[in-house]
């Protein structure tokens, strides 16, 4: 916003317009001031000079002083700004002190040498602050100049300026992006161009003058510098729980091992859905596979539902885990099993509904982004076996051959630092998640209340289970090497593609859809104990571990020498048929052609002209066909 003045130069005389722009040294409420922006309203911010205080007046407190032409504005704007925003406190007193001496010796009440004395100056240093002397600017004029080059001053020569900027364009770029890299171009460019090498400080002075967001972009990528510089307005403001909960995966910082000879497995997948209200982990899921629909699935009905009997299988009271309730809006990253058309339409379902984050914008799944570093820094990073975070703070740690956990002890484990979790104090919240959700869910006339339950929990855990196709046997089903059995299945036995659908927390009992209705399936051995999917999926990667050896598979190693002694003899005999088969069919082609004709008249000829001779047939010759004469 610029605001125009007008002064007038004289009576009758023009009329001269002053915009008020930064630097521009004016009068404000009496004092010296330089104009630091102009604001809306007419109203101006300036600089006082004495008191070095910032201060927003009115347009009508301002005067410019007379001297102020556009001619000499840039001298005073510029320099003399310039110099007021360097000096310090005691360059102000003494410019000060000398602006009082040099004005009454302008006034004529001092003489030179008198004034030189009081100021203690040389004459050469009096002549130079008479010279600066400017009544208008008042004691700022008399600060002394900085020596040396100005801030921000180049000196270089531009085509180096400019080998400078192709350097930084073409070797400031990916992770390997450094100084040594730009400037070693830098003096590859300029020996070829026959041009001073810069010193590698100005290279680096010239990096540094790019943005910090650019920078950034070049050396870590676009998405890296939008979590880092990009701009957070605002924040989700929710008043109640099951408001908005934000659900996500992510590999687990420790390596686990198998149950029977405590081998390592691997890292475990953790799906968690986090109610950003009160910071409670309202459900998760955890798994030894990448996730999929079973992860989601398993994380959905832990959330929703109450949680006595998982309680129960992890050794814990019910009361350290009281969280559960269907989410109004749950908010996801744009995962494929986050985008299925069965969860999509089991959300709809259950008045859920779903968000996505748009891509490449982490930040709006922050508050379960945060709650996963946590439960990696503060609790799994002291675990036997962990990864750490990165292969700088593992050095020195091998996590495969700490590891000791299998991923049942992980589970009991996790569960219990998930009650640890929710009993301590949260920064953001300023209480306990645990306290938060009480506080919630407590009404001073009728005390604790809980969360709505679902009407049909069946029917909620029937949308979002996992499914699977299967053929009904004499036997009953088959699922995970187990078999299944009840009566209800005789009238439908070699059915095919019947869907099946089972709880991963428990599989003891599975549900087969039959006449549009789903029917329960126990265990056709009644000597077997329940157990979770992923239990079944750890001892099946545990047993891929050990060599475990698959239907058909060779026990005896001695026998690969009998193997190959096999393939060795089918070979062979491979190529003594192909050999046999080469030289029947050269034979057949001899035996056809013309001169082979022509060689069996002129023998069969000479054998009847020796017979002849002898009287008595040689059987040392091979006989000769009869044929007969052609004339």
């Amino acid at each position: 916003m610029l605001i125009p003045i007008h002064m007038e130069e004289g009576s009758g005389g023009s009329m001269q317009h002053i915009v008020l722009k930064q630097g521009l040294v004016v009068v404000a409420q009496g004092s010296v001031a330089t104009v630091v922006q102009c604001l809306p309203g007419l109203l101006v911010e300036v600089l006082f000079q004495r008191s070095k205080e910032r201060k927003t007046v009115n347009i009508d407190e301002i005067e410019v002083l007379p001297e102020t032409t556009d001619e000499n504005l840039k001298l005073v704007s510029e320099m003399v700004f310039a110099r007021a925003e360097e000096a310090s406190i005691e360059e102000y007193q003494l410019a000060e002190q000398r602006y009082d001496i040099l004005k009454r010796y302008m006034a004529g009440e001092i003489d030179q040498e008198k004034a030189r004395q009081e100021m203690n100056v040389s004459n050469g240093i009096f002549y130079k602050l008479k010279k600066l002397y400017e009544e208008s600017a008042g004691p700022i004029s008399l600060l002394r100049l900085k020596r040396g080059r100005k801030i921000g001053q180049r000196t270089l020569d531009f085509n180096v300026e400019e080998i400078i900027q192709q350097a930084i364009r073409e070797k400031y770029s990916g992770k390997a992006a450094s100084l040594a890299a730009v400037w070693r171009r830098v003096e590859e460019l300029c020996l070829a161009g026959d041009l001073s090498v810069p010193a590698r400080n100005s290279v680096a002075s010239r990096l540094k003058d790019l943005p910090a967001r650019d920078l950034h972009k070049k050396k870590h990528g676009a998405e890296s510098a939008s979590q880092n510089y990009g701009a957070r307005p605002g924040k989700k403001i929710t008043s109640l729980p099951l408001e908005h909960v934000q659900m996500d995966h992510t590999l687990v910082d420790v390596i686990l091992v198998d149950n029977e000879h405590r081998c390592p497995l691997g890292r475990p997948w953790l799906t968690v859905l986090i109610d950003i209200h009160t910071r409670v982990i309202l459900g998760y899921y955890l798994s030894l596979h990448h996730p999929s629909t079973i992860s989601v699935a398993g994380a959905m009905t832990h959330a929703a539902l109450p949680k006595r009997k998982f309680l129960q299988d992890m050794g814990l009271p019910p009361e350290c885990y009281p969280f559960f309730g269907v989410p109004k809006v749950i908010h996801m990253d744009n995962a494929k099993e986050f985008k299925s058309t069965k969860f999509i339409k089991a959300c709809v379902r259950n008045n859920i509904k779903p968000e996505w984050r748009p891509y490449g914008a982490k930040h709006y799944g922050g508050h379960v982004e945060r709650l996963i570093g946590t439960i990696m820094t503060e609790y799994v990073h002291f675990l036997p076996g962990t990864t750490l975070s990165n292969v700088v703070q593992r050095k020195g740690y091998h996590s495969e051959k700490n590891s000791a956990l299998t991923f049942k002890e992980f589970s009991r484990w996790f569960a219990g630092q998930v009650a640890i979790y929710h009993g301590r104090k949260h920064k953001a919240i300023q209480c306990s998640p645990k306290a938060a959700w009480e506080s919630c869910f407590t009404n001073r006339a009728e005390g604790a209340i809980h969360p709505p339950l679902l009407e049909n929990p069946w029917a909620f855990r029937l949308d979002f289970m996992p499914e699977e196709t299967r053929k009904i046997h004499p036997a009953g089903v088959t699922l995970n090497n187990r078999w299944y059995w009840n009566p209800a299945l005789v009238p439908f036995i070699g059915l095919s593609n019947v869907t099946v659908k089972y709880d991963p927390f428990s599989m003891a009992t599975i549900w087969i859809r039959l006449d549009n209705e789903y029917t329960p399936l126990y265990f056709s051995d009644m000597t077997k104990s329940d157990y979770s999917y992923e239990e079944y999926r750890a001892s099946q990667i545990g047993r891929r571990g050990r060599g475990g050896v698959p239907v058909g598979g060779l026990e005896d190693p001695t026998l690969v020498d009998v193997i190959k002694q096999n393939d060795d003899l089918v070979k062979e005999s491979i190529q003594k048929t192909k050999a046999s088969r080469k030289k029947e069919a050269a034979r057949s082609e001899y035996l056809d052609s013309n001169y082979y004709e022509q060689l069996r008249q002129s023998e069969s000829a000479g054998a009847i002209s020796n017979e002849k001779d002898s009287g008595k047939p040689d059987y040392t010759k091979k006989a000769t066909p009869y044929a007969r004469r052609t004339k």
